[in-house]
């Protein structure tokens, strides 16, 4: 993995690392189980050399890696995303079959004119990309980011997926992120931000047992 690239793994239903005996994939222990296997396959290190912490959110840190680090629950399993030298962070979110005024809320005037001129059957679609990129670059800030979500907006975003943070805040990304889409899963939308411009961002499905490269 070079600089400036963001790797993102699908790992479905844990399918690739099968739990041992008595442990179940659900619930953080699985979830870091998971995350270790695949980092001690990409590395070709055992999983028990690599030792997970978690921030004050409970979110999943290696550090002590070479990689930044970001873990997603998605349906069916995990998505882990990886960049060497960067801070990443991952959303996941379902498609609604309908949206409610509520859910507006967190958009910015912009966004939601935006989304007002989609068509009927692809409104949902696309608020739902709007805040899967929104929630990544939220994620990336920090503690307290979502507070100020009617006021990013990733309509405005360069071609380099540059997204601004509001400048008031703990930012731990300098207040700027930097998101790219996911492929889309059945009826989900994903997106990874990281705090410097991606080279390139490459996703791969797990789904049987074969040969990793780092």
């Amino acid at each position: 993995m070079g600089e400036g690239e963001v790797h993102v793994f699908s790992v479905l239903n844990g399918s690739e690392f099968p739990p041992a005996e008595g442990m179940r994939h659900e619930g953080p222990a699985g979830d870091d189980r998971t995350v270790r296997a695949l980092l001690g396959r990409l590395l070709m290190r055992p999983p028990d050399d690599i030792r997970l912490t978690r921030d004050d959110l409970g979110r999943q840190r290696w550090d002590a890696g070479p990689f930044g680090l970001a873990v997603c629950r998605d349906d069916g399993g995990l998505l882990v995303a990886l960049a060497r030298g960067l801070s990443v962070a991952l959303s996941t979110v379902t498609v609604p079959g309908s949206v409610e005024a509520e859910a507006l809320l967190p958009f910015s005037r912009t966004e939601r004119a935006f989304a007002g001129e989609a068509a009927a059957g692809r409104r949902s679609l696309v608020l739902a990309r709007m805040w899967a990129r929104k929630e990544a670059a939220l994620r990336l800030a920090g503690r307290g980011a979502f507070a100020l979500a009617a006021e990013v907006d990733v309509l405005a975003a360069g071609p380099d997926g540059r997204v601004a943070l509001p400048a008031s805040g703990p930012w731990d990304a300098g207040g700027v992120a930097y998101v790219r889409d996911l492929p889309d899963g059945a009826g989900t939308v994903a997106a990874v931000a990281a705090s410097a411009p991606v080279l390139r961002a490459v996703f791969r499905r797990l789904r049987c047992p074969e040969p990793a490269t780092a």
